[in-house]
């Protein structure tokens, strides 16, 4: 795609990283799904780094210059952290950032810096996919946000929240039409109030996303996107919708950084991390109640631990990959003039192959080989 390497090797890791944490949505998939076309048509610049064009006290700049938003993010988030660990607080605007990847991975990195950390992002007039309450009509995008918190030695990972205003991103919607995968009832709506279950469907422009809370509550989610839309739109530099035509995702965003240890001490914030996890842990958890795939099993889980539990599995055993997934990889390689090399044969019923060692016949692909593969596209 044009990306000299030391770029293209920091891109690859964030999309492994976020299969690797269960979000396949956000993960390779997205080289054959969005990002070779947006290289195409010119929407990411794929030499591009992002530069920090204004500095001043605890504020900061930083434009993607419309590169891999995975580059952005990681500048955005280290140029914060390091602000805040001089003044106590910072906060970051972010411009043409494209696509900023998975931004629990930015929230994550900066709670393992220590610091508290807080995301409020805009698609920059990317094609609009979420409704509004009370209409079926395509105005917004899924806006989301994010929350850092370090685990202070209390947990052993940071608690992380990263999610749509949305009831589910735009890119799950995605992945399942790439897997061909029906949408569950709930996360859509078309012009008769019925769901939308083909993902293809919706892809094609059927129907709309609902705002967080549905048809009974949406309008907390509504209020939400509005507010990041605003926001992320006024801090970050970035256009929001009514301000011209919408089309491929460039990120506006506002990163705020603060150093919890200005505030209190480290004793003092581990005792409350524990304590409320103590606490949540010790609800009565009942097989009947219905629970979120995500969150299945006998105990509550914080927010970040699922994706903590499923990385250290998937570091185990691998990470499973669809066969579709493999062919549309496959594919864009070849229109790259990249080498494939995901020369895997399967056999049905199994729809998927993990990447849990090295190659051998209907086996899977190593991680490394992943790592390397989505590197050389990149």
């Amino acid at each position: 795609m044009g990306t000299p390497p030391a770029q293209a090797a920091t891109v690859a890791a964030s999309l492994v990283d976020a299969d690797l944490s269960g979000h396949g949505s956000h993960g390779t998939i997205r080289l054959s799904s969005s990002y070779a076309g947006m290289v195409s048509s010119g929407h990411i610049e794929p030499a591009q780094t992002p530069t920090v064009t204004a500095v001043d006290g605890s504020t900061v700049q930083v434009d993607g210059r419309r590169g891999f938003g995975q580059l952005t993010g990681r500048e955005a988030v280290d140029v914060g952290i390091e602000t805040a660990a001089e003044h106590g607080v910072s906060v970051v605007g972010i411009r043409n950032g494209s696509h900023l990847g998975r931004i629990g991975e930015w929230a994550a990195r900066a709670a393992d810096h220590g610091m508290i950390f807080v995301a409020l992002v805009n698609t920059g007039l990317a094609t609009k996919t979420v409704t509004v309450p009370g209409s079926a009509e395509r105005l917004l995008s899924t806006n989301p946000i994010g929350f850092g918190i370090p685990g202070f030695d209390a947990l052993e990972f940071p608690v992380v929240v990263d999610q749509a205003t949305s009831q589910v991103a735009h890119g799950k919607i995605t992945a399942r039409s790439v897997d061909k995968d029906e949408v569950p009832p709930g996360w859509t709506i078309d012009d008769n109030g019925e769901p939308v279950r083909d993902a293809g469907q919706f892809e094609d422009g059927v129907g709309a996303i609902l705002p967080l809370g549905g048809t009974n509550t949406g309008h907390k989610g509504f209020g939400l996107a509005v507010a990041m839309e605003l926001i992320a739109g006024i801090l970050g530099g970035s256009r929001v919708f009514g301000q011209g035509e919408s089309g491929n995702v460039n990120n506006g965003a506002a990163f705020f950084v603060v150093d919890p240890l200005v505030f209190t001490d480290r004793e003092t914030a581990g005792s409350r991390v524990a304590a409320l996890a103590e606490h949540l842990r010790a609800a009565d958890h009942s097989t009947a109640v219905p629970t979120p795939d995500s969150m299945k099993g006998d105990k509550l889980l914080l927010p970040g631990e699922p994706e903590h539990m499923t990385a250290q599995e998937r570091r185990d055993t691998g990470i499973p990959v669809s066969v579709e997934r493999i062919a549309a990889m496959q594919d864009t390689a070849a229109e790259l003039g990249v080498r494939a090399r995901l020369n895997l044969e399967w056999s049905q019923p199994h729809r998927s192959v993990t990447s849990q060692g090295p190659l051998s016949s209907g086996s899977g692909i190593s991680w490394d080989l992943m790592r390397a593969g989505n590197q050389e596209a990149a």
